[in-house]
C-alpha cells in the first residue's frame, strides 16, 4: 500500500503561500466579528487595545492586538467560570468539555474537530487500518482528538490508552494493528516489552506507521523505534486548546502549518513578529465558532522555516518544540506549572522549600521532586508527598525523590534538566 506522500486535500495543500494566507485573511475577519459579537472576552480584549473588528483586515494586523498567555487563561477562567468570556456559542452546541492541567476547560463545538486528520493522512494512515490510540480518553482532549480523526480516515480505533506494555503487544498481534498514536518514548518500550517476550516486532508485529507527539522526537529516538518495527515514525504538533498546529511530511525536516489556524512566532516580551527563521514563541488564532482563541500565547518555543518542499506542500515548516517561554514544561506529555507544586506542598509546612527537576533516561522523562527540611517525618512523609504530587500534576509512572539539605533561592520551583541529542 502506497503511504506517501499522503495528501489529505491535495489542491489545498499544494496552494501557494500567498493563496493560503489570503485565505486565512478572510476567514480571520469573519472569527475576529463572530467573537467579538459573542465572546464577551474577546469583545473586552480588542476594546482595551482601541480596536474594533474592521481594524483586522490582515494577517499582519494581528499584532496589534495582545496575547494571551496559556497561563493567563487559568486566571481568566477562574474569575468568569467555566470559560473565561472565551465561549462563543450556546452550551447546547457544545459536544465535549475538557479539563487540562491549571485547570483549564476547553469546549468542543458540536461539528468543530482538531484537525488532526491532515497530519494522520501525511503520516501514511490509510482506510481500513486497524490502529491503537495510547492517548488517555479522560479529561484531557488527547484522546478523543485522535478517535476522531482516526474514525474520519476510516481507521477503527482500539482505544488503548496508556494500557500495560504486554496488553499492547498482544493487541497488536490479535488485531493485525497497523498504525499506533501516541508518545514515541511509550512506543519504545513496547517493542523492547515485546523483545523480553521473546518476539520480533519487525516480523510478528505488523504495525506500519505511527504519528507521535506530547514529546520531542530526538532524531536516536525514531531511528531505534524505526529500526526496532521496521516503520515510518511522523510527528506533529499541536495543543490541547488548539488541536493540530503542524505536521510532517515524507520529506521530515520540520513540520508543515495547516490552514485551520494562523500560527505566528513572536517575541515572548512584546508580542510582536519575528524574521523568519528567528526562535520566538508559537501564537495561534484559532479558526473556531465555539471557542474563538484570537492570539493566544501556547508558550512553546520554535521558529518557521520558508521555502519549497519536495512533497508539494508549501506551507512553511514548524521547526519543532526549541523549549517552553515559561516555567511552564511539558513532562510525559503533559504540562506541569508552579502552581501545580505550590498546590502539592500546602500540605506539608514541614517542608521549606521544594524543586521539580525534569531529566531524560533511557528515551524516558524522570520527574525528581527536591525537598528541604522535613527529615524527621522520614519516609512516610516521602510516601505521602509522592501520592500528593502524582494526584495533583496527574503525570503517569512514577516520581522519583531527593532530599536536600538546601536549595536555591531563586524562585525557580521546576527545572528542566532533559538534554536531547
Amino acid at each position: 500500500m502506497e503511504r506517501s506522500p499522503g495528501f489529505l486535500n491535495e489542491a489545498l495543500e499544494r496552494k501557494s503561500w500567498d493563496e493560503q494566507q489570503a485565505e486565512r485573511a478572510e476567514r480571520l475577519r469573519e472569527i475576529v466579528a463572530h467573537a467579538y459579537a459573542h465572546a464577551p472576552a474577546v469583545r473586552r480584549k480588542l476594546q482595551e487595545a482601541g480596536l474594533t473588528p474592521g481594524d483586522i483586515r490582515g494577517i499582519e494586523d494581528l499584532a496589534r492586538i495582545p496575547v494571551t498567555p496559556k497561563a493567563r487563561m487559568v486566571e481568566l477562567q477562574r474569575a468568569n467560570p467555566p470559560f473565561g468570556g472565551f465561549l462563543a456559542v450556546p452550551l447546547g452546541e457544545v459536544r465535549r468539555i475538557f479539563r487540562s492541567p491549571g485547570p483549564i476547560y476547553d469546549p468542543q463545538g458540536a461539528d468543530e474537530g482538531w484537525g488532526w486528520e491532515e497530519a494522520l493522512a501525511a503520516a501514511g494512515f490509510r482506510k481500513g487500518d486497524v490502529c491503537i490510540n495510547t492517548f488517555g480518553y479522560q479529561l484531557t482532549p488527547a484522546g478523543m482528538m485522535f478517535d476522531d480523526a482516526l474514525a474520519n480516515l476510516g481507521c477503527p480505533v482500539v482505544p488503548t490508552g496508556v494500557g500495560d506494555r504486554e496488553t499492547q503487544v498482544e493487541i497488536m498481534r490479535s488485531l493485525g494493528v497497523k498504525g499506533f498514536v501516541g508518545m514515541a518514548s511509550f512506543l519504545l518500550q513496547i517493542g523492547r516489552r515485546a523483545v523480553e517476550q521473546g518476539l520480533d516486532p519487525r516480523g510478528d508485529i505488523s504495525l506500519k506507521v505511527a504519528f507521535v507527539t506530547a514529546e520531542p522526537l530526538p532524531d536516536s529516538l525514531r531511528s531505534e523505534i524505526e529500526s526496532l518495527f521496521g516503520l515510518t515514525v511522523r510527528q506533529g504538533f499541536g495543543t490541547a486548546d488548539c488541536g493540530c498546529l503542524a505536521y510532517e511530511c515524507c520529506h521530515k525536516g520540520g513540520m508543515h502549518l495547516v490552514q485551520r489556524a494562523v500560527v505566528e512566532i513572536v517575541d515572548p516580551t512584546t508580542g510582536q513578529p519575528v524574521a523568519p527563521g528567528e526562535t520566538g514563541e508559537i501564537v495561534v488564532t484559532l479558526f473556531n465558532r465555539a471557542y474563538p482563541l484570537i492570539r493566544f500565547g501556547t508558550g512553546d518555543l520554535s521558529a518557521l522555516d520558508f521555502g519549497d518542499c519536495a512533497c508539494g506542500r508549501r506551507a512553511p515548516k514548524l521547526r519543532g518544540w526549541l523549549g517552553r517561554a515559561d516555567q511552564l514544561t511539558k513532562v510525559k506529555g503533559m504540562f506541569i506549572h508552579p502552581g501545580q507544586l505550590q498546590t502539592a506542598f500546602r500540605d506539608f509546612p514541614e517542608v521549606a522549600r521544594f524543586r521539580a527537576v525534569v531529566t531524560r533516561q533511557d528515551s524516558r522523562d524522570v520527574l525528581t521532586i527536591m525537598a528541604e527540611g522535613g527529615s524527621a517525618a522520614g519516609s512516610e512523609l516521602k510516601g505521602r508527598i509522592e501520592t500528593r504530587v502524582r494526584e495533583v500534576l496527574r503525570i503517569g509512572g512514577s516520581v522519583a525523590w531527593a532530599q536536600v539539605g538546601s536549595l536555591p533561592t531563586d524562585g525557580k520551583l521546576i527545572e528542566d534538566a532533559r538534554k536531547w541529542d
